[in-house]
């Protein structure tokens, strides 16, 4: 009976388990980010999201960062919308919170075989709110970089 009871456990144990590893395939070892194409009217929003995703990356590490002409993939991205609109009013017609929308067009080259697809070809959407009494718009579009960031890094690592 101890025998039976000690292989359930062992089952259990050994389906409670969880893994932050990529499904990337393994040809896969360094990404290229050029500077983010800003084509919205807000100015520095290209260089914010290149520093997020090159933070992002390294800190992953599943990838390492390389030069264009030795990376396996390379990562290009334009901000093609970024907007700020009120969210919620007080009583009085004060505005509460607003919402900040970024809309950033994605698209993964795969540099080991140049003839093929790309490993991701669309765009990713990010939005957050934030309190307009505590919080200045430029924290806004910072958790909303960090956002979408995060987001462009998931779907990579995860959705080949």
């Amino acid at each position: 009976m101890t025998r039976y009871y000690s292989w359930i456990l062992i089952l259990l144990i050994g389906c409670c388990g969880y893994s932050t590893r990529s499904t990337l395939p393994s040809q896969y070892k360094s990404i290229a980010i050029p500077v983010v194409d800003n084509q919205t009217v807000k100015p520095n929003l290209g260089d914010m999201l290149t520093d997020q995703l090159l933070n992002d990356f390294t800190k992953d590490r599943n990838l390492s960062i390389a030069p264009i002409d030795r990376a396996d993939i390379v990562l290009e991205c334009r901000i093609t919308n970024y907007e700020r609109s009120p969210q919620s009013y007080t009583a009085n017609q004060e505005v509460i919170t607003y919402r900040t929308t970024l809309n950033v067009f994605v698209k993964a080259l795969d540099k080991t075989k140049p003839d093929t697809e790309p490993l991701h070809d669309g765009e990713i959407s990010a939005w957050i709110t934030y309190d307009a009494q505590s919080e200045t718009e430029e924290i806004g579009i910072a958790r909303a970089i960090e956002k979408v960031s995060i987001e462009i890094l998931r779907k990579l690592l995860t959705t080949w």
